[in-house]
């Protein structure tokens, strides 16, 4: 007992330090010192209640946000030194380890606000209901962050004390499922329809209905999938007609039309180390980390100092159509000049990636051998440097210098337009209705791609495979394809998925740019098992709670 009212302190603390960051009046903070305040100060007064809330806030998106389940698939080479992301592209995932298992602290809270503030008498009733909304949406984000990875959870919906039970069993994946969509649904209700200014970041009908999607698509809800995608078209939002727009600059985040939900972070509490631009660029510059013989030398202005985690792929390269509609695949046209290889691409491309000759900040980026960028290219080694011939430009704030410990705005969306649409033309596929499902994946396609849009009439075959390639481009890296590749393999029952096997390509051109594709030397085999399209619940669970024996997930 001693130990919750200790955390529960912890997070009323909390709760003042954020209201304190975003309210205008210091009227409720000025009653009494922070160590004063009791639980019943906390639900009797409005401010307080919602300072509460927007903890919970920071807790429930801290999951959602610089997701890297990407690394997970073929969209990634993990650099040497991304040991987390190689093991489970190996299939080294074990029982001992937790794969986010123990939310039940965010979950707590949530379950305490829903009951304190619904229970208040002094919090004016308008106020008191988009609180709870506020609170069942987040409670409904964390299980389903929870339930894509393990399937069936514990599902706790009240405040429990020490005097319950405190083993408690799994429910079923479906029941977790509809407990989560049934928190969505109330939540929808008393939420506003607009995010007014001081409330930038916070949850409305819009993230509800688009988080429904995801979730809906996920269990094979697809009647939910589609009604809530219809809700969300009624809302104003628009596809932005740059796709950059939406990730490579702070002010571009926050004020695109596409983006529902957005989390950011001021240059007062964020460095870049805090951001993905931190993992996904070089470690090189002229002098020292560079060859003098390297072509071109860097612009005198261009430092890059990040610590990168990650590159792109041959594979993901691949997936980027030409403007006509076909594929260029680079181990089919070995040889090409890298110019012609690259031309005409779907827009996405260059916004999304650096290929070689291809201009990022000051400087020409050649990845080739005597380029610049290189793998061998830097006579302090190899380890800031691409393993595959490319670099991501998305999410990379181009005009900035990217050290650790320089402070940063920082913007990221959670839920945007593109990705519902997307939502409900899977949906639409599922229940056979191709015309519908082409129509909603053109709507990314040619807005976003420059693409033709794909043909009405193609059979359901020609369909999943242009789905595929446009789920993958349109969403890269942003916590989608692992999770897709799963949601398709067990919607079809299969064992095996192709994207989660085998070497992993790069590019190794001579200094003449003519295409070379290699296995990189820095991709791990990767190994998907069957017992993989769910986490397994930490063993440790299943022995300190004896409802939990006999409930470990399928092959583990």
């Amino acid at each position: 007992m001693k130990t919750f009212k200790k955390n529960l302190f912890a997070w009323f603390v909390c709760a003042l330090v954020v209201l304190s960051n975003f309210s205008c009046s210091d009227d409720a903070l000025d009653k009494k010192p922070l160590d004063a305040f009791s639980e019943a100060d906390i639900w009797a007064d409005a401010q307080l209640a919602e300072g509460f809330i927007l903890t919970l806030y920071n807790n429930a998106l801290s999951r959602w946000i610089r997701q890297e389940t990407d690394d997970w698939t073929d969209n990634i080479v993990p650099n040497d030194d991304n040991g987390g992301s190689r093991h489970v592209q190996q299939g080294n995932v074990n029982i001992n380890e937790d794969y986010g298992w123990n939310r039940f602290g965010v979950i707590r809270a949530a379950n305490l606000a829903i009951a304190r503030i619904s229970a208040s008498n002094s919090i004016d009733e308008n106020t008191r209901k988009k609180l709870v909304a506020e609170a069942k949406a987040l409670r409904a984000m964390t299980y389903f962050w929870q339930a894509r990875r393990f399937g069936g959870l514990i599902i706790v919906d009240k405040v429990l004390t020490p005097d319950d039970d405190l083993e408690l069993p799994r429910s079923s994946e479906r029941e977790t499922y509809n407990f989560i969509i049934q928190d969505l649904e109330e939540a929808v209700l008393d939420l506003p329809v607009d995010v007014t200014t001081g409330r930038e970041g916070r949850l409305n009908k819009g993230a509800a209905y688009a988080f429904l999607t995801m979730v809906a698509l996920q269990i094979g809800d697809y009647d939910k999938v589609i009604s809530a995608a219809n809700e969300v078209e009624t809302l104003g939002y628009s596809l932005d007609p740059v796709y950059k727009n939406m990730f490579n600059s702070y002010a571009g985040t926050k004020s695109s039309p596409e983006n529902i939900l957005v989390y950011s972070r001021g240059e007062d509490f964020n460095n870049y180390i805090n951001t993905r631009m931190f993992r996904n660029l070089v470690n090189v510059s002229n002098g020292r980390k560079l060859h003098a013989t390297a072509v071109p030398q860097f612009n005198d202005d261009d430092l890059f100092e990040a610590w990168p985690l990650r590159w792109p792929s041959q594979e993901l390269v691949d997936a980027y159509l030409v403007k006509d509609g076909t594929e260029r695949k680079g181990l089919d046209n070995q040889g090409m000049p890298s110019k012609d290889f690259y031309a005409n691409r779907d827009d996405r491309f260059e916004q999304s990636i650096v290929r070689d000759s291809a201009q990022y900040r000051n400087s020409i980026f050649t990845f080739r051998r005597g380029g610049n960028s290189h793998w061998t290219s830097n006579p302090q080694g190899s380890w800031g440097m691409s393993k595959t011939g490319y670099m991501f430009r998305k999410w990379m704030y181009e005009e900035d210098f990217i050290f650790w410990n320089l402070p940063v705005n920082w913007a990221e969306p959670i839920l945007r337009l593109g990705e519902v649409y997307l939502n409900k033309a899977e949906a639409y596929a599922r229940k056979s209705d191709l015309p519908n499902a082409v129509k909603y994946l053109n709507m990314t396609r040619e807005t976003h791609g420059g693409l033709p849009p794909l043909s009405s009439g193609v059979s359901e075959t020609e369909f999943w495979k242009y789905y595929d390639i446009e789920r993958r481009v349109e969403l890269v890296m942003e916590d989608d394809y692992y999770w897709s590749l799963i949601r398709w393999a067990r919607a079809e029952n299969r064992t095996t998925i192709p994207q989660l096997s085998g070497k992993l390509h790069g590019l190794d051109m001579e200094l003449d740019g003519l295409i070379n594709v290699i296995e990189s030397p820095w991709s791990v085999e990767l190994n998907f098992k069957p017992q993989r399209l769910l986490f397994p619940v930490p063993d440790s669970q299943i022995r300190t709670n004896s409802k939990l024996a006999g409930a470990q997930n399928p092959g583990w």
